[in-house]
Formats: structure tokens, C-alpha cells, sequence
């Protein structure tokens, strides 16, 4: 009896394996595009006001064929002539920023510029480790919706009357860059991603984020948790498939959020055509403009090159 439950127990392990290295490999790209379904109704526009140049921004809900609805900033050239199409850039950044990443360029170097806001409406800041248990299964959900909604957000740009469809770029700028990562993979339409201060491996990115402040027996087995828990955000899974379609891989070298390894992790796992930049900054934030500023010539720098304005 004893040898017929050892056996049974090995037995479940072995199948516990092959169910977790299956979820890990899984590709999460028909899930995304099921999600965000097809485009039936935009609602609520809204104008929110202008930047310092004069844009104007302007806040729109995306509501999908599967009842999936996304909140959608747009900022307008104040240049922009009726009837005029111009490339555009779908902006997303980290939780912290949502939908306000569209007004924090000084400049968008003439593009329309688009940004959503996170699927999740509940506390990200100052969690206590209770608090984030209790809404762990709320944030992650989130999180996995969120490529959907920068697909939704994309189907909206292509549909706008003042946006050339064959010219419109992805931007993702640090926690963006697994979201923008899987949306440009999945969306073939998309003419190309600029990955900005993130990286792949999000193990090590985990780990490098939250293991300085607790002991290595706790870090590592907690980062791979949490990492596998994320899986289907995974970048280095999906940058491949963007080729043919060029992809920008901006890094910093004092950055201290996002370790080397990951960032190489990420580059050497695109296809060409594919560019790095190492810039001499830290971890980039909304309230550092310079920085921004200089980011964004980098990024419409290699737009240009490759026709995507």
C-alpha cells in the first residue's frame, strides 16, 4: 500500500509539472485578442483640456462586442489640418501614470498620441502585504487585461479619421513594455514598438525590484511565485513575433530598477530589425521632462528611419 501511494504521489507531481510548464509556454495572444473583441461604440468624449503646446486632449470609452470597455485618452495635434491623416502612438507607461501618459511628452513630434487607462480600479498605492493578497486576484486580472485594452485602444486609432492606419507605433516606457510587448505581437497591424527603460525575464526583473529588502530564502522563491502567477506578460515569449516590423530597445545605464541581464534578455530575444540605445539617465519618471524629452527624440529619431512618420 505504502509503494502504490508513493507511486501515486509521483504520479500527481508529474502531472502538477507538465500542468505548470504548460501554463508557463501557454500562449496568451488568442486570450488577449478574445478579450478585446471587435470595436461597436465609442461613448463619453470628453474634453479634458490642452497641454502647454496646445494639443488638445481629449478622453473617449471604447466599448468591444464582449462588453469589454476601455477608457482612452487622445491628444491632437493643434497643427492638425482637417482632413489630414498623421502616424500615431499608442503610450502606455506604468500603473502610476494610466491615462495620463499621452500629456507627458513635451512633444509628440506631430503624431496623435493615444494612452489608456488600466483595467483596474482598485488601491496600488502603499499596499500593506494584506491588502495586496486581498486584491491580488484583482490586480493580476488587470494586468493580464490590459494588452487587450491596448488592442481595443489600437482598432479605435485605426478608425480615426485623422490617423494614418499604417503608421501607428507602440510605445511601452517600463512597466508598459510587457503590455506593449504582447499587444504588438498579437496586433499585426501595428507598424512597430519602441521598448523604453523595461527588460525580459520577469524573474529577475521581480527580483531586482523587491529583493533588496528581504533575504535571499524569501526573494527568489517569491519572485519565481510571482513571475510564473504573471507568465502570460512574459516579454521574451512574444518580442520574436513582432518581426518583421522594427522594434527600438531604449535602456539606461545607471538604470537601478531594471537589471542589464534583462534588458539583453529582451533585445536578444527580437528579430530583426531590431536597434538599441543605451542612454546615461536612471530609471525614467512622468515628473523628470528632460528625460522624457530626450527619450521621445530617440524614439521619433528611429521612427523616422523606418518611415513609421
Amino acid at each position: 500500500m505504502r509503494r502504490a501511494g508513493c507511486l501515486i504521489a509521483l504520479a500527481a507531481l508529474g502531472v502538477l509539472g507538465l500542468a505548470v510548464r504548460g501554463y508557463l509556454a501557454r500562449d496568451y495572444r488568442p486570450t488577449f485578442s478574445r478579450i478585446a473583441g471587435e470595436l461597436v461604440m465609442v461613448r463619453d468624449e470628453t474634453q479634458v483640456g490642452a497641454t502647454e503646446s496646445g494639443d488638445l486632449v481629449m478622453d473617449y470609452t471604447l466599448v468591444s462586442d464582449t462588453g469589454f470597455t476601455v477608457r482612452v485618452r487622445v491628444r491632437t495635434p493643434s497643427d492638425l489640418a482637417t482632413g489630414e491623416r498623421r502616424p500615431a502612438v499608442l503610450l502606455v507607461n506604468g500603473l502610476r501614470t494610466g491615462i495620463r501618459a499621452a500629456e507627458v511628452p513635451t512633444s509628440t513630434g506631430g503624431a496623435v498620441m493615444a494612452s489608456v487607462a488600466f483595467p483596474y480600479d482598485g488601491p496600488t498605492r502603499d499596499l500593506s502585504t494584506w491588502q495586496w493578497i486581498r486584491h491580488f486576484g484583482e490586480i493580476r486580472r488587470g494586468l493580464i487585461d490590459t494588452p487587450s485594452a491596448l488592442l481595443l485602444a489600437a482598432q479605435y486609432l485605426y478608425s480615426r479619421p485623422d490617423v494614418d492606419p499604417d503608421r501607428v507605433t507602440i510605445i511601452g516606457v517600463s512597466l508598459g513594455v510587457p503590455f506593449a510587448t504582447a499587444a504588438a505581437a498579437t496586433d499585426h497591424r501595428l507598424a512597430g514598438a519602441a521598448l523604453i527603460h523595461g527588460g525580459g525575464d520577469l524573474r529577475r526583473l521581480l527580483l531586482a525590484a523587491y529583493g533588496d529588502d528581504r533575504p535571499g530564502y524569501v526573494a527568489e522563491p517569491a519572485a519565481a511565485i510571482l513571475a510564473g502567477v504573471l507568465a502570460p506578460l512574459e516579454p521574451v515569449k512574444y518580442v520574436d513575433d513582432i518581426a518583421p516590423r522594427p522594434v527600438l530597445v531604449i535602456s539606461a545605464t545607471g538604470d537601478e530598477r531594471i537589471p542589464r541581464e534583462s534588458v539583453l534578455a529582451l533585445y536578444e530575444a527580437a528579430r530583426r530589425p531590431k536597434k538599441m540605445v543605451w542612454v546615461e539617465s536612471t530609471h525614467v519618471a512622468a515628473s523628470e521632462r528632460e528625460i522624457i524629452d530626450d527619450l521621445m527624440g530617440h524614439v521619433l529619431e528611429w521612427m523616422g528611419a523606418n518611415g513609421l512618420r
